[in-house]
């Protein structure tokens, strides 16, 4: 494993990458409140048949957050860092919000984005993301204020959100360890990518969502398979929504039969 950290704009960001040139490049996000090392526990699985990029999204992990640079970045701030690799093509996996700006990299570069697989996500497309914000959007002013006077509270929130299971809660915790108040300001702009009617491109995209997921996560994912043109989905149960926490084994079996369908 080599580590990097890279310069955008006047931001820091910081990735891993496990080098294997003549296989097909997987590229991880993380979710809101995480870092890379959620992914931690999947690694070697995946290493052996796929070259592997984990990024820490702006505000979160080693990369850091400014002004002028945010999560709306991350197309650019990936394509940044595979044209560095020399990469030309990617699978994406992404996790939430990382799924969402994983969509927004496959709508700005899409003869880069060969496939995607979103965990406990949304479509940015056909007005899904209108549906989750606005049901979001009381419960985002209590974590307001657990953010401003009891921040272990905002971060619990979030880790009980991603897994049911005592482990996968530990793991999920631990990668948080990292995050800070001001990683909220990364979220700035992040409406960018909801003003696009339809994508591009009509990658294949693997859409899961855990069985004690969000009720509005739940309809967003039915919609994401109704609406968007290659999408297919999968309920994993006894599972939150970080479902490899919660179901590593089923989760990597069932990734990996995704990808090598697609790499026929």
């Amino acid at each position: 494993m080599k580590d990097y950290t890279i310069r955008f704009k006047d931001c820091s960001i910081y990735y891993e990458m496990h080098e294997n040139k003549s296989k097909p490049t997987l590229v991880f996000l993380h979710g809101y409140t995480s870092s890379l090392s959620v992914f931690e526990s999947i690694v070697v699985t995946f290493k052996k048949d796929y070259q592997l990029i984990f990024i820490d999204l702006p505000g979160h992990g080693k990369s850091g957050v400014s002004g002028s640079v945010g999560l709306k970045d991350m197309p650019e701030i990936l394509k940044s860092i595979l044209d560095y690799q020399d990469i030309s093509k990617i699978h994406l996996i992404g996790v939430d919000v990382g799924a969402v700006v994983g969509q927004g990299f496959g709508h700005i570069y899409p003869d880069h984005m060969e496939s995607l697989v979103s965990i406990g996500s949304f479509s940015i497309y056909h007005d899904s993301c209108k549906k989750v914000n606005q049901e979001h959007f009381l419960s985002h002013l209590g974590l307001s204020i657990k953010w401003l006077f009891n921040f272990k509270s905002y971060l619990n929130h979030y880790a009980n959100l991603a897994t049911i299971t005592e482990a996968g809660l530990i793991k999920f915790k631990q990668s948080q360890e990292s995050f800070k108040r001001s990683g909220m300001r990364a979220f700035k702009g992040l409406n960018r990518f909801y003003r696009w009617d339809k994508p591009v491109k009509n990658y294949p995209t693997y859409v899961i969502c855990g069985e004690f997921e969000e009720e509005v996560i739940k309809d967003a994912s039915l919609q994401f398979e109704q609406k968007v043109p290659n999408a297919i989905l999968e309920g994993f149960n006894k599972s939150k929504r970080v479902v490899f926490l919660d179901q590593p084994r089923l989760f990597i079996e069932h990734v990996q039969t995704f990808f090598k369908t697609q790499l026929k």
